[in-house]
């Protein structure tokens, strides 16, 4: 005769729940979408493994988005087959990196903003640290507040910003 254990946790046999198991799965497919939303050279550079990245690149070439939809989940299932976690960190070193470059980004406007508002003492800083050439950047500086007092599109101001980057740009390697 069977004997039936009131209160029995099926979660005390070392497995997971189904819920959890479909959490699990859902995951990782929302990992996989994270993939397919990256340029083809990104998802290179990472190192997947082979039927992973050939899945990736096979989602691209799918115009149907039922056929997109049933694809992400195949990546989905082809993810539960590897160790994420690699995965993971890659993407997230890619948001640090996307992250930083628009810190930089600001960073370089808040300078040509500054430099066209008449900060000499960021000129002078701006020409010992990028090794500038003071007089060149002067008349860009002149140039693009002059354009910005009437109105005009910054031509200058955008030569500027690109002048500043390449020096930012420069020291980065250098360091």
């Amino acid at each position: 005769m069977t004997e039936f254990v009131h209160g029995h946790d099926p979660a005390d046999d070392g497995r997971p729940s189904k819920s959890q198991r479909k959490r699990d799965v859902t995951a990782l497919q929302k990992l996989g979408e994270s993939l397919v939303e990256l340029k083809p050279d990104q998802v290179e550079r990472m190192g997947l493994p082979e039927d992973l990245a050939e899945a990736i690149r096979f989602y691209h070439s799918l115009k149907d988005k039922e056929a997109r939809r049933r694809h992400l989940q195949f990546i989905g299932a082809v993810m539960r087959r590897i160790d994420p976690e690699p995965v993971r960190q890659a993407l997230e070193a890619l948001d640090q990196l996307r992250y930083q470059q628009a810190e930089d980004f600001h960073r370089l406007e808040e300078w040509r903003d500054a430099l066209v508002a008449g900060d000499e003492g960021l000129l002078g800083e701006m020409v010992r640290r990028f090794g500038l050439d003071r007089h060149q950047v002067h008349q860009i500086v002149k140039a693009a507040a002059a354009e910005k007092a009437a109105g005009n599109p910054s031509k200058n101001g955008r030569n500027l910003f690109r002048l500043l980057r390449r020096g930012f740009e420069l020291e980065g390697r250098q360091n």
